[in-house]
């Protein structure tokens, strides 16, 4: 690792969103040049640091805090987690898609389609028939599998429900991509220039949210949303589309995003404020989450459209705001970064039932609720390292964990003999890995 990297040159391989990986481009695809952007890679590295201490909140809330009185004796944590739940899912997908579009610069449709394959569905069916136990359930793991929103109860891939929705949106979306890739010029790209220079930032400002309000409105009152299911499905498509458009007119989307960092800085917080008490105060059951339809309430109303288009100009200038001070603090190459782009993928596989793991042993041991979280949230990270520093030192189980295959891995170091005895002993540990994450889940879904 070294910090005097150049300019321009392929981003670090292992992570789950990769900006360009370090193989050679095809020598059928564009070769056009490949910014480097470490903001982009450092907010994917926080976002999903957000997401282990947003896990752990979430899900010990139950075993400490029960009933209405909580909320109102804890509201600035429900605040965070409420106003949180609203953007960091939505930001991660338009990351995604600048990702996307550094990576589709260099390869042809079909390697990227055949890379997706392998890095998105080999840890999304480990996950779904091992470490979930579908495998002792084949048939029905798999009609669920392939069910169409299933809804959370029944979908058999748990968190990766993320990876599951990135994968089917990275094929749907594949003749998008070779479109504004091979026409730069074109009408699309020239249209996402031209809003992206507009006077005050108008454009990345308004019509995005507008399209996601839009979206909310005619599908979120007939089915409640949750992970990335009914009306949340082409939400965060459009966020992942977003973020592909923007990286293709990239000359005018970073001065565009630094133009606008003082007005979002401002506007962010009043939104957020505005959408923690809209839920109540216009009168529609499940505003934010949709469905109201169900309990009797009229599918379009004065006051479901205002709490929809509120909702999506929240999560859009949250974005806006995170990538903005991103780009003018984030942007600079770090020995840190590159290992953590590395441990982000197999982190996020493995850190639902780390986060199990951790709840159980710190809630036995007695502690609060803060102390335990904070506690908690150091245990799971540590945890999901040491589990990552073990599996890419074992070959076979790279893949399963969402780790780039690497020619010369550490295992691999080293005379021969130590080099077997290290293989053999890394893979056992592996296994052990593995047993140990079934048994936590099964352990958690007892209790």
């Amino acid at each position: 690792c070294s910090g005097s990297s150049p300019s321009f040159a392929s981003p670090s391989g292992g992570d789950i969103i990769e900006l360009v990986t370090a193989s050679a481009p095809d020598e059928d695809a564009p070769s056009p040049r490949s910014e480097r952007r470490y903001d982009v890679d450092w907010l994917r590295v926080i976002l999903f640091a957000l997401l282990i201490w947003f896990h752990y909140a979430v899900f010990s809330l139950g075993v400490l805090f029960e009933g209405e009185r909580a909320v109102e004796e804890n509201l600035p944590l429900f605040f965070v987690i409420g106003v949180m739940h609203q953007w960091r899912l939505a930001a991660l997908f338009v990351i995604s898609g600048m990702g996307t579009a550094f990576a589709f610069s260099r390869r042809s449709w079909q390697t990227y389609l055949k890379e997706r394959c392998v890095r998105l569905l080999v840890p999304l069916l480990f996950v779904t028939y091992i470490l979930f136990w579908g495998v002792f359930t084949p048939v029905d793991t798999t009609a669920r599998l392939l069910s169409i929103f299933p809804g959370i109860e029944a979908m058999p891939y748990g968190h990766l429900w993320f990876i599951y929705n990135l994968f089917i949106y990275s094929v749907i979306l594949t003749p998008l991509f070779v479109h504004a890739r091979d026409n730069p010029d074109g009408k699309l790209v020239g249209s996402v220039r031209a809003l992206l220079g507009m006077r005050y930032g108008l454009g990345l400002l308004l019509l995005p949210p507008l399209l996601l309000a839009l979206n909310g409105i005619l599908l979120k009152p007939w089915a409640f949303g949750e992970v990335g299911m009914w009306w949340e499905f082409p939400r965060y498509l459009l966020y992942f589309a977003f973020g592909y458009l923007m990286i293709t007119a990239r000359e005018e989307y970073f001065p565009a995003i630094d133009r606008i960092r003082i007005p979002v800085t401002i506007a962010t917080p009043v939104l957020s404020l505005l959408f923690f008490v809209a839920g109540d105060a216009l009168g529609v059951p499940l505003l934010m989450e949709g469905g109201w339809v169900a309990k009797g309430y009229p599918a379009f109303s004065a006051g479901a459209t205002i709490g929809t288009v509120l909702q999506a100009y929240h999560a859009w200038f949250w974005c806006l705001l995170i990538f903005a001070w991103g780009s003018k603090l984030l942007n600079r190459p770090s020995c840190t970064l590159t290992y953590l782009n590395q441990a982000v993928y197999p982190t996020y596989v493995v850190h639902l039932h780390v986060t199990f793991i951790a709840i159980g042993v710190i809630v036995r041991l007695g502690f609060g609720y803060y102390v335990g979280l904070a506690l908690g949230t150091v245990v799971v990270v540590a945890l999901c390292l040491t589990i990552f520093e073990i599996v890419k030192r074992a070959k076979l189980a790279r893949a399963l964990f969402g780790i780039k295959p690497l020619p010369g891995s550490v295992s691999e170091a080293g005379p021969g003999g130590w080099r077997i005895l290290a293989s053999i002993v890394f893979h056992l540990l592996s296994f052990i890995i593995i047993i140990a994450l079934m048994v936590a889940i099964l352990a958690a879904f007892e209790e």
